[in-house]
């Protein structure tokens, strides 16, 4: 014996399909809001909220003597790079950054290489060659290895600031 599969009743406006209505509407009204989330992150994503790049990735931190640029949002394992510029040394640049930074991230290259470094309980010193007048840029390029918030001391001279930035996934 064979089972035939029901004719779905004529509707008012001539389709002859069996849907719930109301179930139809739901859906569509959640794909609606999905659409909005989608729409947003991609928004926060070309400003620079997802750590590649954009207005917002990046911020700057003015210490005395010094301007530290460095990401908000890095992408783990991903390169990244912390830009230092000392803008008036009175002798030779330093700087210190604190022991936790070296447990989020590792430091692959410096340039131009430091002259000499030392091991604080405060953190990593770093002293730089003696430049003339002007401003003195010095470059650090980094690779998150653990993801998570990086929290962190950076120094120029005596001044010092806590950093911070969002390691993803």
């Amino acid at each position: 014996m064979s089972r035939q599969n029901p004719i779905p009743p004529l509707r008012d406006d001539g389709l002859q399909i069996d849907e719930d209505r109301g179930f139809q509407e739901r859906f569509w009204r959640l794909q609606r809001i999905a659409w909005l989330i989608f729409g947003a992150i991609c928004i926060l994503a070309i400003l620079g909220l997802t750590g590649s790049g954009g207005p917002l990735r990046g911020t700057s931190l003015r210490l005395d003597g010094a301007q530290v640029d460095l990401p908000r949002i890095s992408r783990w394992e991903a390169a990244d790079e912390i830009s230092i510029t000392f803008t008036a040394p009175a002798g030779p640049p330093t700087l210190r950054i604190g022991p936790e930074f070296f447990d989020k991230f590792s430091v692959e290259r410096i340039q131009p290489e430091p002259q000499a470094t030392s091991l604080t309980a405060a953190g990593q010193v770093l002293t730089f060659p003696a430049q003339g007048p002007g401003p003195y840029r010095v470059t650090m390029d980094i690779r998150a290895f653990h993801f998570g918030l990086a929290d962190f001391d950076i120094a120029a001279g005596a001044d010092s600031r806590r950093a911070r930035i969002l390691i993803l996934p």
